[in-house]
């Protein structure tokens, strides 16, 4: 687990990165979210699954997508996209991205 006690987080995945660690964060924490895809592979927009984030701003394009994110309280949180492959619906399988993060008061 990373711990991150300024006003701004930055995390950024490549494909066959490995998944990110889990945050610990404090309450008003902005977290930067960058998943790089290809051409091939497109990423959704990210999403907050369950917990005290809230996307403030959010962009897609053909290979990348991008957020931020608010803590908003204390809790638990879990942020998710998937990746798949454009060519062919029934091609390689899809690749899902997540992020825990524990928000601190």
């Amino acid at each position: 687990m990373v711990e991150h006690t300024g006003g701004l987080v930055e995390v950024v995945y490549h494909p066959g990165d490995p998944q990110s660690s889990p945050l610990d964060v404090r309450n008003g924490t902005e977290i930067v979210i960058t998943l790089h895809g290809s051409t091939s592979y497109g990423w959704t927009p990210i999403e907050v699954i369950a917990g005290p984030l809230t996307v403030v701003e959010a962009e897609n394009d053909e290979e990348t997508t991008t957020a931020t994110v608010r803590a908003t309280g204390p809790g638990e949180a879990e942020l998710r996209s998937t990746s798949s492959f454009r060519g062919d619906r029934f091609g390689p399988r899809t690749r899902l991205w997540r992020l825990t993060v524990h928000v601190k008061p």
